[in-house]
């Protein structure tokens, strides 16, 4: 088993338990232990405002059914200790692979949020069909669940990738940098090979709602840039949801036109999108402009170049950061974030792109939307994803279409 990097608490968001329907009362109540939030019947009672009476039986029906579990005692200040509650750890296990351009970031989970294994690969999703990719992928998960819980079956597994994905087919609409993936049937093909549910998700998205869970509250609603081989935007809104728009398409900032004089073409086959000037690949280009032979060939050695006082990094670096803090500024002044977070290797790094990217969103959005407002870098670098697909695969799992799909 390889080592297991740490993640802190995640939240659970977005859970507001309804007296509709009893289905969705037990999930919600699911969803609050799975969280750390209320592990105990009194703390569950006092998130919800349900009825001592009321929390009882539903926490007997759940641990009846093999939901719910007993997992010791939580001591109390006065009277006997509280029954702290957990779910049931033979549910399953939760799969989660972040792909992004040049990686896949996999990882193993339990239904209480724990990350029991995580492994990075070196994959370019570019050098492959859609159906040798996923084989590779879901062979490694497989391989990686029987290693942490042999014992345990596969109960959800989340997939994220560098693509919008459409909200009426659940599948990647025109991904500009993955050839032959335009409404590939992922989700079937998935379910066939690991004989679980797959739920696909937009990979900033899936970062923002990672970056999100992470936080203490108040800080909502939040919008995540990143810039990598692409640049995409994932907004998570004040419930503690991703913020999808109606077809799907929310945040896609990369693809935008800023520039409309711009003659260089973007990935996705239009000019003056801002992807196309600012992506870590525009960068080099931009390099490769100014100085010839001498250009990086990476990003990480556009960032030893930065290190190093380079002049032609600096400038091309401080630039594309300018024009990423006017379209984020733009985005303030509609959206009216609390936080923004600034995702990327070229970000997490090195310091002047964030300054240049602070400078222009606080100079251009409106001071009503800057108020408030915190542009930061994301906490959990490389593993956004991974605790985002934890928090998305663990409501997916527990919701009440999922969780009582047998009853």
């Amino acid at each position: 088993m390889n080592s297991v990097s740490a993640l802190p608490k995640l939240r659970l968001m977005g859970i507001s338990p309804s007296a509709s329907r009893s289905a969705a009362i037990q999930s919600d109540l699911c969803l609050l232990i799975a969280s750390g939030k209320a592990p105990s019947k009194a703390a569950l009672g006092r998130e919800t405002g349900l009825p001592r009476t009321t929390i009882s039986s539903y926490i007997s029906m759940l641990m009846n059914k093999g939901i719910l579990a007993s997992s010791g005692v939580i001591a109390v200040d006065r009277g006997r200790p509280a029954e702290k509650l957990m779910i049931n750890r033979q549910l399953g296990l939760l799969l989660i692979a972040d792909l992004g351009a040049r990686h896949a970031n996999l990882a193993i989970a339990d239904l209480n949020m724990n990350l029991l294994d995580h492994e990075r690969l070196p994959l370019d999703v570019s050098a492959f069909e859609p159906r040798e990719f996923l084989t590779t992928v879901c062979d490694r998960l497989w391989e990686m669940a029987s290693e942490s819980a042999p014992e345990l079956p596969l109960r959800h597994c989340v997939l994220c990738i560098p693509a919008r994905i459409d909200s009426s087919t659940h599948e990647p609409f025109r991904p500009p940098i993955m050839r032959g993936w335009d409404m590939f049937n992922v989700s079937q093909f998935i379910t066939d090979q690991l004989g679980c549910p797959v739920t696909i998700e937009n990979d900033v998205n899936l970062r923002a709602l990672g970056e999100a869970a992470a936080l203490e509250e108040n800080h909502l609603p939040l919008i995540a840039v990143k810039i990598a081989t692409g640049v995409g935007g994932g907004i998570i809104d004040e419930s503690g949801r991703v913020f999808h728009g109606f077809d799907g398409s929310a945040g896609e900032i990369g693809h935008t036109c800023f520039d409309p004089t711009s003659t260089r073409r973007c990935a996705c086959g239009k000019s003056g999108c801002l992807e196309a000037s600012v992506s870590v690949p525009a960068m080099l280009e931009t390099y490769r402009q100014h100085s010839g032979d001498t250009a990086p060939q990476s990003v990480e050695d556009l960032i030893d170049l930065l290190r190093a006082g380079d002049e032609t990094a600096q400038q091309v670096v401080s630039e594309a950061g300018e024009r990423i803090g006017q379209a984020i500024a733009f985005l303030c002044n509609v959206l009216n974030p609390r936080r923004v977070i600034v995702t990327g290797l070229i970000v997490e790094e090195s310091d002047e792109m964030l300054t240049e990217i602070r400078t222009s969103v606080y100079k251009l959005a409106r001071p009503l939307s800057t108020r408030n407002l915190s542009v930061k870098r994301g906490t959990l670098r490389s593993m956004a994803g991974v605790a985002g697909g934890i928090v998305l695969g663990t409501q997916r799992a527990l919701s009440p279409e999922l969780l009582f799909e047998s009853d």
